[in-house]
């Protein structure tokens, strides 16, 4: 479904990516694992297309993200939930669910969305009407989620969901995941909280200073000595 071949990406003249590549097929959940400024992020803005690569190429469905700008990439099936949730603070949870929907004409079925991602969020459910801004963190990012998936996307891109939460609200969080990976969603995850990851995923990738180092199974990385050393405090 997704491929990225030997991508860079730079910040002005300090080179981010180092020819990283891997893929996602349909109806998987994939994550990347690494430490703080190794490239996880990078990644993903570079395939939602808020990054321009200098080389390399991206393809989804055998098409060629790389040149697309970002709206062009959410109206072909993918949707990114960003690190920091970044929701709309002064509109109204149903707003901002909304807004995830921009792209859709299907009235009813945004409306029968929006039941069925509060039925995912109960926490949402009572707080339709109440200011983003006013939300505590876990329900904002249960709302950047909720916006996420409002698109209908066919991959779900979240980066670093369960940043900054309890560790009630992370399994929260992550059992949601794994019921829309049951349903048949594909998700690409980037995420610290790596024994979760690897818990949750069918294949995993280990980026360290813009370069892919590690892959494969989870079940061969969470047994990796070197993975167990850096990420699972092992």
């Amino acid at each position: 479904m997704l491929e990225v071949t030997d991508l860079e990406v730079f910040y002005g003249n300090i080179q981010a990516l180092h020819g990283i590549s891997f893929k996602v097929e349909k109806g998987e959940t994939v994550t990347i694992i690494g430490s703080n400024g190794a490239g996880k992020s990078t990644t993903l803005l570079a395939i939602a297309g808020l990054l321009k690569p200098q080389k390399g190429e991206i393809k989804y469905l055998d098409k060629h993200l790389d040149k697309l700008s970002a709206y062009q990439i959410v109206s072909m099936g993918i949707s990114l939930c960003p690190e920091g949730r970044r929701i709309f603070t002064s509109l109204s949870v149903y707003e901002n669910l909304l807004m995830g929907a921009v792209q859709r004409r299907d009235k009813k079925a945004v409306r029968d969305d929006i039941h069925w991602v509060v039925s995912l969020f109960p926490d949402l459910k009572d707080r339709l009407e109440q200011q983003g801004g006013t939300l505590s963190g876990g329900q904002q990012q249960m709302l950047a989620i909720g916006r996420a998936l409002m698109s209908k996307p066919k991959l779900l891109i979240l980066d670093e969901p369960s940043l900054g939460l309890s560790p009630m609200l992370v399994n929260q969080i992550f059992e949601v995941i794994a019921m829309l990976k049951n349903i048949g969603t594909t998700v690409l995850l980037v995420e610290q909280n790596a024994r979760q990851a690897l818990e949750i995923a069918d294949r995993g990738y280990v980026i360290e200073t813009g370069m892919i180092t590690m892959e494969g199974p989870s079940s061969v990385l969470k047994n990796s000595d070197r993975v167990k050393s850096a990420y699972l405090g092992g």
